[in-house]
């Protein structure tokens, strides 16, 4: 609080902190999360609220774990479904859902796909009918292996018992240690099998039985290598298990850990209808699209599954909370809770101080203070007392119930009064009121206190939620890809103060393509590599330091007169950091540079018509940029690039991008493929009649004296601007 004289306690409840010192003996009718906070239970909840309720939400679950048609892709908005003979994909950069096959290379292998699983670039689909589990690599694109359901071999008989097949397949799913488990929905049972097909066996965690779990709906594996299953006969009674590895059997799983174990998928609703995902919007905001499990878009609204039913009453009793001040006058108590249309929440208090034995004294009935229905934040009006008692009663209608996330208790009272005059003391009735009243205001300024303390985690790209990463774009003038994932939006807004001080910079755009791409671009300035030179370094007169000397000034631009006397200055004494030696530096030649009448060779010479001839030992090349870039993921790659270079780059220079495939780059000209003969060249003919032409491309061999491997400089060949070494 801005106003008090003296620092303010306080003490938390929430999840974190805790409730109270006996966690469950004090809540009735009442389940704690270990993350959103305390709200009514469920009605299918066990008595101890220690205890694991197997009947997860259908919600929670299909946030994390998706139905056995659909599966998530490795990037952020890729998907891919399964519909009879189809095995489809969606992204962000593609509208709906299209074939992983074209029509003339569908392998027609599917006739009724049942279930997918999905690890990196690895595929597997399920086909009930055809009685095969089929693998592909390369999101669909190379066929691995294929699974006979109706032949289990490969261990010994007594390992498998009376099942030699598979009669049902159900769910499957890749795990992290390199097997697919596939599910036997009718015999309830789970087989191992490799990566590339081969049989391993029955899986040795036991599982639930089956007439009090019911069929196996859902299977997945969690990135701590913990197995997880759905089963259950319809969307309420939805049960959720888990086992590791190493476990005899399954034991009934949480939400909270399987919140721990999965991240969020996207997944809305699920239902015979239809589907329906959360994407990025235009603006960077989610949007939620619905689709039929064909791929086409929706016809009917699909409803997300329904919550939960709950019981309709619980309460929160604490224990005395101790503040360690004798006759402390507590004063303040704010709830940070939801209290939805339908349901209710009662706040009370009560202080006591220490009884005859050394105890604190149980409140009466009577002393207990009742806030205002639907009040969450209130002064306490309690006699002075050390301990505190807090009650919270909940009611809902067995759909809705209310939340308590955190619960603050302020004390002693600290108020504004205690910085006016004793004067306002004299009167304990006025006292009591000047200070409620003065404490109205305290309350205003001390939330402001908080927010303005809070403001720079509100900037905080790390910290921030991810719908708030397109609010603090906006602030930056940055409007971010739909495609672009949290974690890249995330590191886009560190990176960009630095972007914004290098920006037009060859280091700053190669930042950004780095950063934006994942890949390392080769950024040429091409005005750098250009092979023009002068014959000396003393004469002034020349007309290439003319040009250099008498015009630089005016072709670069001077903005200020200090930078014109510095330009001046330099060009009275033109420096030359290369000078051109013979037969090592190729000299500009006019009639080479752009055609000129009388003097250029008819096709050996652009013919430009605009720019003074003079000053083409400057400006040839000059504000040209060439980047070149490793093969892109897809097509839109490609544009995306060509905008943010656009974006990025000097608004006078121009720039060209260059984007290379499966082979290496030799230099800028060349590539070297899967294809390619590495061969010494055919023997040089010269004539009418021969296979070479003396010229710059031409290939020198060596002579009948000269070295057999080739040309060796400082012995029988000279290396010029005419020559090539092969």
């Amino acid at each position: 609080m801005s106003c008090g004289g003296e620092i303010q306690k306080f003490r938390l409840l929430d999840p974190y902190v805790g409730w109270d010192e006996e966690q469950c003996s004090n809540l009735t009718g009442l389940a704690v999360d270990d993350v959103r906070g305390v709200r009514l239970a469920q009605e299918s909840s066990l008595k101890n609220c220690t205890d694991e309720d197997p009947f997860v939400s259908p919600a929670e679950i299909l946030q994390h774990i998706p139905p056995p048609q659909l599966a998530k892709g490795c990037e952020h908005c890729d998907w891919f479904l399964v519909y009879k003979t189809q095995l489809l994909h969606h992204d962000c950069c593609t509208e709906g859902w299209k074939s992983v096959w074209s029509k003339a290379c569908a392998p027609h292998v599917l006739k009724r796909a049942v279930a997918i699983a999905m690890r990196g670039h690895r595929i597997a689909v399920a086909d009930r009918k055809g009685k095969r589990v089929w693998i592909w690599e390369g999101d669909g694109e190379q066929l691995v292996s294929s699974i006979d359901m109706d032949d289990l071999s490969g261990i010994p008989e007594c390992d498998l018992g009376y099942l030699d097949r598979i009669e049902q397949v159900g769910p499957i799913a890749f795990t992290p240690w390199g097997e697919l488990l596939v599910s036997d929905v009718k015999n309830h049972a789970l087989w191992r099998f490799s990566f590339t097909g081969e049989f391993l066996g029955p899986l040795q965690v036991a599982l639930p039985p089956r007439h009090m779990s019911g069929p196996i709906t859902r299977l997945a594996v969690s990135r701590n290598c913990s197995i997880w299953l759905v089963t259950g006969t319809n969307e309420q009674s939805l049960q959720l298990w888990r086992a590791a590895r190493s476990d005899k059997y399954f034991t009934v799983g949480s939400a909270s850990q399987l919140r721990e174990s999965f991240k969020p998928i996207g997944l809305t609703a699920a239902n015979a209808k239809g589907f329906c995902i959360e994407e990025c919007g235009p603006e960077g905001l989610p949007v939620s699209t619905c689709f039929q499990w064909n791929g086409e878009p929706a016809t009917e609204p699909i409803d997300p599954p329904a919550a939960p039913a709950r019981r309709k009453q619980g309460e929160l009793l604490t224990k005395a909370i101790d503040s360690g001040i004798p006759r402390c006058r507590w004063h303040r108590i704010m709830l940070d809770a939801d209290v939805p249309s339908g349901a209710t929440l009662e706040v009370a208090v009560a202080t006591g101080e220490l009884n005859d034995e050394r105890e604190p004294a149980t409140p009466h009935d009577l002393d207990w203070q009742v806030a205002r229905a639907g009040s969450v934040d209130f002064l306490i009006d309690q006699p002075p007392g050390r301990f505190l008692f807090l009650r919270l009663r909940f009611t809902g209608n067995s759909v809705v119930s209310p939340l308590v996330r955190r619960i603050r208790l302020e004390f002693p009272r600290v108020t504004s009064l205690d910085l006016l005059p004793p004067v306002y003391r004299d009167n304990p009735d006025a006292e009591d009121f000047t200070e409620r009243f003065l404490a109205l205001f305290d309350a205003s300024i001390a939330d402001l206190d908080r927010a303005i303390e809070r403001a720079p985690a509100l900037l905080d790209a790390s910290g921030v939620p991810d719908g708030v990463l397109p609010w603090l774009g906006s602030f930056l003038d940055l409007a971010f890809d739909p495609s672009w994932g949290p974690e890249l939006r995330r590191r886009v807004l560190r990176a960009l103060p630095d972007l914004y001080r290098r920006r037009g910079t060859v280091g700053g755009l190669r930042d950004t393509i780095k950063l934006i791409f994942d890949v390392t671009p080769a950024i040429q300035e091409l005005a750098t590599e250009r092979s023009w030179g002068t014959v000396t370094s003393k004469t002034s007169d020349t007309s290439l330091q003319k040009i250099a000397g008498a015009q630089l000034a005016g072709l670069l631009g001077c903005p200020t007169e200090t930078k014109c006397n510095t330009a001046k200055r330099k060009t009275n004494k033109p420096e030359i950091k290369n000078p051109a030696r013979l037969g090592a530096t190729r000299l500009f030649g006019k009639s080479r540079a752009r055609f000129r009448l009388n003097t250029s060779a008819l096709n050996t010479a652009p013919l430009r018509s605009f720019g003074n001839p003079d000053h083409d030992p400057l400006l040839a090349q000059a504000y040209r940029l060439r980047i070149l870039v490793p093969a892109l993921r897809n097509a839109d790659a490609r544009q995306k690039l060509e905008q943010l270079v656009a974006s990025q780059k000097p608004a006078h220079t121009l720039a060209t991008i260059r984007v290379g495939g499966d082979r290496f780059i030799l230099g800028d000209t060349s590539a070297v493929g899967i294809d390619t003969v590495i061969a010494p060249l055919p023997r040089p003919v010269l004539g009418k009649k021969g296979n070479v032409r003396l010229s710059r491309a031409s290939v020198v061999w060596h002579g009948k004296h000269g070295t057999p491997l080739g040309i060796s400089l400082g012995q029988n060949s000279l290396i010029g601007t005419q020559k090539v070494s092969a």
